[in-house]
């Protein structure tokens, strides 16, 4: 795993997830909302290491994370990049329960298989307790996504391959 790169998930949820296809959870530094994401790329600096932040696609988007262009867009992931520069970003469309419910659909997994309520607003509201990065059934659901092959996860490994690979 290179020490070159540097995760930063917004959220709890995103956080388990990336720790899901991350095997070294060392180079994940988990980041309290999107502010803290764009904060965390302005301010780590160097030249030899690759910035990535991992963000919902959220109405309100701090100012410096326009500066990143579109390089790709599939199955609800946008991955952009800063021109110029190290840094990348991987958007969830819209949000990590709107994107795990669209993956679970391609695949026919029930999320309510593993004690999630399909409303999306308590699905929400359950994915952002601090606890959904150790809770067996939300991690099981995330196993199960992927070895069903949902196409925004195979997204997701593919660009995460890219980096932490190499």
């Amino acid at each position: 795993m290179p020490e070159h790169v540097r995760l930063y998930p917004e959220c709890h949820a995103d956080t388990a997830l990336i720790t899901f296809f991350v095997p070294d959870s060392r180079i994940i530094e988990h980041a309290a909302g999107i502010n803290e994401v764009s904060k965390a790329l302005q301010q780590v600096q160097k030249v030899d290491t690759t910035l990535i932040g991992i963000v919902d696609n959220d109405k309100h988007k701090p100012r410096y994370l326009d500066l990143f262009k579109t390089v790709a867009e599939e199955n609800k992931i946008c991955f952009r990049h800063r021109p110029g520069s190290n840094q990348y970003l991987i958007i969830i469309d819209k949000a990590i329960e709107t994107f795990l419910l669209w993956n679970a659909g391609q695949v026919g997994i029930s999320i309510s298989d593993y004690g999630f309520e399909p409303a999306i607003r308590n699905f929400g509201l359950r994915l952002k307790r601090r606890d959904i990065e150790t809770e067996p059934d939300y991690l099981r659901l995330l196993s199960d996504l992927y070895t069903s092959q949902a196409p925004g996860f195979l997204t997701l490994e593919r660009i995460l391959n890219d980096f932490i690979t190499t």
